[in-house]
């Protein structure tokens, strides 16, 4: 199936006759008849194809040439931006820490199995292999609850041209995405504005992905695992590597083509909300296919970077608006399963269901971990057990076990986290895993940790206490 392709050039030709007086009767028929359109494929897909005069080929280019440069660089420097006490909303997400939906998701893992063969995603084993950048675009909000999700943009050193780039790539998609907003409150049958005055100073991200194709290029490598995305719409530019496939509301599954020059559009969670599920967010994945093998050959050939970059930016309702069925969507039968909620609210639920929400106020790049350490070592005199290791060398070694101890985690310890358990023994451990509850950490994943890894472990002594 070929999504449909909008063309922004001629809505704005007619809201600018419309607006001068000038309109016919038949203009106003040709702006309700392109409008509804948009909100049809929408409820239908969950996704369209967009033309828009002011989001070029060149500009696209541009952004993407800066991105293959940033990720290219070494681990070490791109950590250097790793922002995890602010929910990894700015600055750098390295490879491993998010972990797909489909992974955590009980339902969505039964709908999965219910799936014919063929339109199945595959499944992934582990967080994703993809690094990603967020970049905050447009006005931020004088006052928020939600500081986190509306913090300061982060800037990597040795890229004089970051911030124009960023800025100038991501204000034209985020002004294209207001434009298809506009046409789906139209074609809705709601005030024009009745999308885009939620958004008004939202915490839009640009979100480029960073997947290295030299590493991970191996037909079948799950980059991001089937999921769905939990703004309002989701806009990308044609990435240089294919790898996506997205999945109509009939449950067909279709590897996505963009053709130079057009952008491509995606539900999300907010606007499923916003109308009472009429509007499902769009569930897609990205996987090394026979067209990215093929990409990737033409490439080695012509010298050109292995990195695929995907041009993406997550169009957010604001944090401090209130989501909830709109008008008539009130009346729609799923409306009951999507009841009021503060938008920030629901954003960090989500995150922490995808590993990408930290302990709120916690310092570095394992606030989790620095938390649980901290609480370890009040309790230690009193316990009587000593933990002979360095705080710094025991937030370096039990890093590997962040995946296995999440809320929902299906994962098992990896061989690297049981290796640091091992090394850092078993009285580390038990004023570790004695402390308070801690945001973030199932404290019965952590203390069954010792026994996955078959680690022959004395039970700890309960903490008296300080």
């Amino acid at each position: 199936m070929e999504l449909p392709v909008v063309d922004l050039g001629s809505y704005f030709e007619i809201v600018q006759e419309i607006g001068a007086g000038e309109a016919e009767v038949g203009l106003r028929h040709r702006l309700q008849e392109m409008c509804s359109a948009v909100s049809r494929t929408l409820r239908e897909t969950g996704a369209l194809l967009l033309k828009d005069p002011q989001c070029s080929a060149e500009d696209n280019d541009r952004f993407l040439d800066m991105m293959e440069r940033y990720f290219a660089r070494s681990e070490e420097f791109k950590r250097l931006q790793e922002r995890p006490h602010l929910h990894y909303q700015v600055g750098v997400t390295p490879e491993g820490v998010e972990i797909p939906r489909s992974l955590v998701d009980e339902e969505m893992k039964e709908k999965i199995r219910m799936m014919p063969e063929g339109c199945r995603p595959l499944m992934p084993t582990g967080p994703d292999p993809k690094w990603r950048y967020m970049w905050r675009v447009g006005l931020r909000p004088s006052n928020t609850r939600f500081q986190e999700l509306n913090s300061d943009p982060v800037i990597p050193e040795g890229f004089p041209e970051w911030k124009d780039t960023m800025h100038s790539w991501g204000l034209k998609m985020v002004s294209a995405v207001e434009a298809v907003a506009e046409m789906a409150a139209i074609g809705f049958g709601l005030q024009k504005d009745a999308f885009t005055s939620l958004m008004k100073e939202g915490p839009h991200l640009l979100a480029p992905t960073g997947s290295d194709l030299q590493r991970h290029g191996q037909r079948g490598t799950v980059f991001a695992g089937y999921h769905y995305d939990l703004n309002f719409l989701t806009i990308h530019g044609r990435s240089r590597f294919p790898g996506l496939s997205i999945w109509l509301r009939n449950g067909q599954k279709v590897e996505v083509k963009v053709p130079v020059g057009c952008l491509l559009i995606q539900a999300g969670k907010e606007l499923e909300w916003l109308t009472g599920g009429e509007c499902l967010a769009g569930m897609h994945e990205v996987v090394v296919s026979d067209r990215t093998i093929s990409s990737i050959e033409v490439a080695q050939q012509e010298g050109r970077s292995l990195w695929r970059v995907s041009s993406t930016l997550f169009a957010h309702i604001a944090s401090d608006a209130l989501l909830r069925p709109l008008d008539h969507f009130t009346e729609s039968p799923s409306a009951c399963k999507y009841p009021p909620i503060c938008t920030g609210e629901y954003v960090e639920k989500e995150l922490s269901a995808i590993n990408l929400k930290g302990k709120r106020g916690a310092k570095g790049a394992m606030g989790w971990l620095v938390v649980l350490l901290l609480a370890a070592g009040m309790a230690e005199s009193a316990a009587g057990q000593r933990c002979a290791t360095t705080f710094a060398s025991a937030l370096m070694q039990l890093a590997p076990c962040k995946p296995a101890v999440i809320p929902f985690s299906p994962l098992l310890p990896s061989e690297a986290c049981c290796d640091a358990l091992s090394a850092l023994g078993q009285p580390c451990l038990c004023v570790l895993f004695s402390g308070p509850p801690i945001s973030g950490v199932d404290r019965t994943k952590a203390r069954d940790l010792p026994s996955k890894c078959a680690l022959s472990f004395e039970p700890c002594k309960p903490l008296r206490a300080v």
